[in-house]
């Protein structure tokens, strides 16, 4: 933005392929949102797989509707990082688990749906670029040296609106619909199968015996498979989710599935919320303030998480 802002005057310097940069632009402007989104507060990991879907679709539609030179360099640069990688299958696996992942992957990948196609490109608006001037994002970058162990200093942070660095705890990301999400023949991976792998390697890790391994993974199938929500009943309405933390007082395999579950869509989908998260405790739990009472430390955090 900074150099098509001023193309007039650097042109006077040296020459400058505007169009590439334009090119260049429009890809960024599209991970710039991916990467606010993953770095909100508010996102959650189970709907990072849709994000990240349209993401690569939308970088397609650049490169084959656009002729954009660089969106299919970032389009499979961005698969093969994300759901193409060996970790794809955790971002298929949390939206899985939940109730619009559940559905859309019987859908998808049981019955061949086709889902509603519509311009992915619209959940990008990389005509609309907010330009930053560099020199701001830099001093932002250095604010973070305030909040080292020990600091008794409160400061907040001085991003400018637009940053690429900037994340944001008091609004909302945007809402997602299934309907956002082609049925992309450029996507040969069944992130159902992906899904399912991931969750077989988690209960490895448990060392959890080989039979229930297997009995686990058939209930997975079963959940996917079948036609009628398996957990319908225990949907929480106000917030279309299923109460994993209620089913995993069960007995038998299905506590075990629940506490997995429950596990994986309470992750964070990026290490920014658990670095303001270790700032914020820093602030509280300091050498100077852990000589209060318990009760006002508890006090400060609780003001602290509703800041």
């Amino acid at each position: 933005m900074f150099i098509i802002k001023y193309q007039d005057k650097i042109s006077r310097y040296t020459r400058i392929d505007i169009e590439n940069i334009k090119f260049l632009r429009d890809c960024l402007a599209i991970l710039k949102k991916l990467i606010s989104t993953f770095e909100s507060d508010k996102t959650k990991i189970s709907d990072c797989y849709v994000w990240l879907c349209k993401g690569i679709e939308a970088l397609q539609y650049l490169s084959s509707s656009n002729n954009n030179p660089f969106a299919g360099i970032l389009s499979r640069s961005l698969l093969n990082y994300t759901l193409g990688s060996d970790f794809g299958g955790l971002w298929c696996l949390a939206f899985a688990f939940t109730p619009k992942g559940r559905y859309y992957f019987n859908q998808k990948f049981v019955h061949g749906a086709q889902i509603n196609e519509s311009p992915v490109i619209n959940s990008f608006d990389i005509t609309n670029v907010t330009f930053v001037n560099p020199v701001e994002d830099i001093q932002s970058i250095y604010m973070d040296s305030i909040f080292e162990e020990g600091s008794t200093e409160v400061s907040l942070d001085m991003v400018e609106e637009g940053s690429i660095r900037q994340v944001t705890a008091t609004i909302d990301p945007p809402m997602l619909d299934l309907a956002d999400v082609t049925s992309s023949s450029n996507q040969p991976v069944n992130h159902f199968v992906a899904a399912r792998q991931y969750l077989k390697s988690i209960l490895e890790q448990f060392r959890i015996p080989g039979q229930t391994i297997t009995d686990i993974i058939t209930l997975f199938n079963t959940y996917i498979n079948s036609d009628n929500d398996i957990f319908s009943d225990d949907m929480i309405q106000e917030r279309q989710e299923y109460g994993w933390e209620e089913i995993s007082h069960r007995d038998g395999n299905v506590s075990i599935f629940a506490d997995i579950a429950l596990r994986v869509i309470s992750a964070s989908p990026s290490e920014a919320t658990c670095e303001r998260t270790i700032k914020d405790q820093r602030l509280i739990l300091n050498l100077k303030r852990l000589r209060s009472h318990k009760i006002l430390l508890d006090r400060r955090e609780i003001l602290m998480a509703t800041k």
